[in-house]
């Protein structure tokens, strides 16, 4: 594992049920206690020095930020590897790997990966790709013992997936993360629960409705004059303002297209 993060701890907990695989090393270019931890947990060795990375492993699974993973690239091309080396990411494309070993590919759940939270693996989606049918072979059956939904798919449609996964997931975040502040700098911290049912039923409807057909609000019901009580309440916060137009100006246009 080349990697001591987020996705690194949740794929190594994915995979601690497949008796066939073994994690014999953690790689980590800092000697965090956090890295540390991860293999001390797992029973494997720790180590910081590229250098000492087993050149036997069958696999090697880089867990790593995306701008960072050429140059964890450049550092493994003089170990000459010849085991299958795959990236987690799901916007960078395979060929970035094609000078680090002969079997290169991708292995990228389709999740958000925050440390002290637990992940529904069996319902994760598992997108994977290789350049060749042996290694995809090999990706196809270690995500089949990890999850219900794996699916074979291109570098460029990979990127079309996280993209919207950015829209679905990290962008929704940041305005539920909005909400909570209005909530906590206008009222309490604890009153913040209050929004939980509220955003659970919103997110249920999706199994059953489209997100069109979900849709509901001022904006959607030309409620002028609601909106424009909102936005004297954010006058004092430009940022939050001009969200609040845009959104609402995307919500009309997706209801009339």
């Amino acid at each position: 594992m080349i990697g001591a993060g987020n996705v690194a701890y949740h794929i190594i907990q994915s995979l601690k049920s497949n008796k066939t695989i073994n994690i014999t090393q953690v790689f980590n270019h800092r000697k965090t206690a956090k890295a540390k931890l991860l293999a001390k947990t797992n029973h494997c060795a720790f180590v910081s020095e590229y250098l000492k990375i087993n050149t036997m492993a069958d696999m090697y699974i880089i867990c790593v930020k995306d701008d960072v993973i050429p140059e964890v690239i450049k550092q493994l091309m003089p170990l000459k590897l010849k085991g299958l080396i795959v990236h987690t990411s799901g916007s960078i494309n395979l060929s970035v790997l094609k000078q680090a070993s002969p079997q290169i590919g991708v292995y990228y759940p389709l999740q958000s990966f925050s440390y002290a939270d637990t992940i529904d693996w069996k319902h994760t989606p598992i997108l994977i790709e290789a350049n060749s049918k042996k290694s995809l072979t090999v990706l196809k059956v270690i995500a089949t013992s990890v999850s219900s939904t794996v699916k074979n798919m291109s570098s460029e449609k990979r990127l079309r997936f996280h993209l919207a996964a950015v829209f679905a997931s990290n962008f929704t975040n940041a305005l539920y993360d909005s909400a909570f502040r209005i909530i906590e700098n206008n009222l309490s911290k604890k009153d913040t629960q209050l929004l939980l049912p509220l955003m659970t039923q919103a997110f249920g409807k999706l199994t059953h409705l489209s997100p069109k057909q979900s849709q509901t609000g001022p904006a959607m019901r030309h409620d002028n004059v609601v909106m424009k009580k909102h936005l004297e309440l954010l006058k004092s916060d430009k940022q939050l303002t001009d969200v609040y137009k845009l959104l609402s100006e995307l919500i009309v246009f997706q209801q009339t297209n």
